[in-house]
């Protein structure tokens, strides 16, 4: 008789063994110290949520230039290291397992809390949105324009990033490409207004992702990475109207097909989930939000292979 896996069974994503199907989404909750470097109440909280198959945690700057909240982690010292491997530690006492997910703000960054710098991004288009500064709502900075050397500067950065990560006891690290921040920013004709190798046609666009991917993976493993998207998600000024023919390019190169997983949001648009519910043929980790309507069992069956 074949029986169905539900979502309490176990599940082998590539080489990482998880307990069951359920996975805790990245929430920022600003519990940093103002070096940041995670406190003490985050190891008890990632800790107490080890019963989850997967934990991934917050968003986690790889360099500092790349923060757009205060309070938010980062990871990209050895205290930083020494820091994330206590919460770690919690973690896997637990039973658990647990990825980090790394994360540039881009334009939607303020050098308010990003040592001063002025933001980086493809090219100098300010977010619509606002921010908060010391509780006055205030207007993000128009962003510099990324130079050649700045886009390999920061990919040695996630890079480097990673390795501290594996280093600090990490099972892998997921790659942040949605909601607006840095690596979607490059994916958007509304955000990437190049003309270089970086920008232009959906495959020039996909090339700053494509490239970091490819670091990371020679670096801790395809294995050991996941990554995040959330297509058709407009936000920080980022407009995408050509997302279906960027998508399939970026999904469908070789570089991408041996990674841990692929991870949707529910702002994503309903059309692009149903193309790579057709076409991804690795894991797929789907967040619904905080839909009712939408039961962990049709999640399971729409999202995981079996």
């Amino acid at each position: 008789m074949n029986i169905e896996p539900d979502l309490f069974s176990p599940y082998e994503m590539g080489r990482t063994k998880l307990r069951n199907r359920l996975v805790m989404s990245p929430m920022g909750r600003r519990r940093a110290h103002e070096s940041g470097t995670p406190s003490e109440l985050m190891a008890e909280y990632y800790g107490q949520r080890a019963s989850a198959g997967l934990v991934i945690t917050e968003s986690t700057h790889p360099a500092l230039h790349g923060k757009g909240q205060p309070g938010s982690p980062h990871l990209f010292s050895e205290a930083d290291k020494r820091s994330w491997a206590k919460v770690v530690s919690a973690v896997h006492d637990a039973g658990g397992t647990v990825f980090v997910q790394l994360m540039h703000s881009g334009s939607a960054g303020h050098h308010s809390v990003n040592g001063g710098r002025q933001p980086l991004a493809p090219s100098p288009v300010r977010p619509r949105e606002t921010t908060k500064v010391d509780g006055e709502v205030v207007e993000y900075p128009v962003p510099r324009e990324m130079a050649v050397e700045d886009i390999r500067r920061v990919i040695a950065e996630y890079t480097a990033s990673a390795a501290l990560a594996i280093d600090a006891g990490f099972d892998g690290v997921e790659l942040h490409v949605g909601n607006g921040f840095l690596p979607q920013q490059f994916l958007a004709s509304g955000s990437n207004r190049r003309t270089d190798e970086f920008g232009g046609s959906p495959r020039n666009r996909c090339r700053f992702v494509l490239d970091l991917v490819r670091a990371l993976s020679g670096t801790i493993g395809a294995e050991r990475v996941g990554f995040k998207i959330s297509p058709g998600f407009s936000v920080n000024q980022v407009e995408e109207i050509d997302a279906l023919e960027t998508y399939t390019h970026l999904l469908r190169h070789p570089d991408m097909a041996g990674l841990a997983y692929c991870h949707t949001s529910a702002f994503s648009d309903a059309a692009m989930l149903g193309w790579i519910a057709d076409n991804w043929r690795g894991t797929w980790i789907h967040n619904v939000g905080i839909n009712p309507t939408v039961s962990a069992q049709a999640v399971r069956t729409n999202c995981w292979p079996p």
